[in-house]
């Protein structure tokens, strides 16, 4: 059998009040901010699947049968599904954040746990043990920041900016040209407070009213929704991106990044620990942030998916958690669900389309409905014209 799903909103201010509304086909009526659409079992907002018996969350389905729902090797391996998937909508800029990789993680939250810190606490870091590596594939022209630039591009935006505050820290960077050079620098924006910091802020906005490019035209953007924060500058230290429909970047540990505008699917390790680094009122906890940040300046890799076979293309990660696949069913293409045998959740993003089983079960989707499907859910062919995105597990033999 497979699922439709109803799944949890999380409304967090940084959210669109029409994007999500748009793709699921209803009114925002209380016109708040809706930021992500979550699909998967995690403990902040587990899915409800819709069966003849009525809604059943998805974490108790999986525990009470977690073999035929997972398959062995994950419920050996996780014992639970190891990925959430999302619908993200950016109305306005995330903070620039960075995640923590499995073994900081599992030391972090041990640490906050022994100091008594509560879970919902303003300053607690580490939600829970696990490491968050992601993918974000654009749904419509999306803009990110994503890792630190190359050290001489670095440089020369600061440079441009000429800010006379902060010529003697530009000036020791430019003779360490290194990864330790970087961490200073960065550092030194970071610590900056009081009078400084608003030097900094005001010469720097100053100069990206007189520059052209869209680095700098983004630190006016954030400077109008944070303007006394330092971090308006992460546009010219941080790699600027704007993926196109069907585009994707993918973040492991260490990377810092911040999504800024646009709508696209996420999908990642079942993990909620952030660590923020600016342009948001929460916690900022700098020694931690440094710590676990990798200063390796280099290029953004853009991911395009891979050659299409019978209409599912999939894009390459490192990850063992999750796997992405855009999934094109039409006139030519059908989906058999069996083909890859493995637990998965999939979004209709455009289009309709049927799924049939061997058994004579059938189910219509639409654009915006999201279904999951068990591992011991048999033979099923998705028939129609849409567009599916697939959450799934790479590399698992049964």
């Amino acid at each position: 059998m497979i699922y439709k799903m109803k799944n949890v909103i999380q409304d967090y201010a940084w959210g669109s009040l029409t994007a999500i509304p748009q793709l699921l086909g209803y009114e925002n009526k209380e016109k708040r901010p809706q930021a992500e659409l979550w699909m998967g079992s995690h403990r902040r907002g587990t899915s409800l699947l819709q069966s003849k018996k009525g809604e059943i969350p998805l974490s108790e389905f999986i525990k009470g049968n977690m073999e035929d729902v997972l398959g062995s090797e994950i419920a050996s391996g996780y014992g639970d599904l190891p990925f959430l998937f999302k619908v993200l909508a950016a109305g306005s800029p995330l903070s620039i954040q960075v995640h923590p990789d499995k073994q900081q993680a599992e030391k972090g939250f041990q640490k906050e746990n022994q100091l008594s810190i509560p879970l919902d606490a303003f300053n607690r870091n580490y939600k829970d043990d696990n490491h968050k590596p992601e993918i974000i594939c654009a749904l419509t022209p999306f803009w990110a920041m994503r890792g630190f630039r190359t050290i001489d591009s670095i440089i020369d935006n600061f440079q441009k900016a000429d800010l006379d505050s902060f010529k003697e820290d530009l000036e020791a960077f430019s003779g360490n040209r290194t990864s330790e050079g970087l961490q200073k620098f960065f550092s030194a924006i970071m610590a900056l407070e009081g009078d400084r910091k608003m030097t900094f802020i005001h010469e720097l906005v100053s100069s990206a009213q007189k520059q052209q490019g869209d680095a700098f035209s983004w630190v006016l953007n954030l400077h109008e929704k944070y303007p006394e924060d330092a971090a308006i500058a992460g546009p010219l230290y941080l790699n600027l991106v704007q993926l196109q429909p069907g585009e994707a970047l993918y973040l492991s540990a260490g990377e810092l990044h911040a999504y800024l505008d646009g709508l696209g699917m996420e999908l990642m390790a079942s993990s909620d620990n952030v660590l923020r680094g600016g342009l948001t009122p929460k916690y900022v906890d700098r020694d931690e942030l440094m710590r676990i940040l990798n200063f390796s300046g280099a290029d953004p890799e853009i991911l395009k998916a891979g050659s299409s076979k019978d209409g599912v293309a999939t894009y390459d990660s490192p990850s063992r958690e999750f796997e992405l696949s855009r999934i094109d069913v039409n006139g030519e293409n059908d989906y058999l669900i069996e083909d890859i045998n493995r637990v998965q959740i999939l979004f209709v993003s455009e289009g309709d389309l049927s799924f049939n089983s061997e058994l004579g079960e059938d189910i219509h989707a639409v654009k915006g409905e999201s279904l999951f499907v068990p591992y011991n859910a048999g033979n099923w062919m998705a028939k129609g014209n849409a567009v599916i995105y697939r959450a799934s597990v790479p590399g698992v033999n049964y």
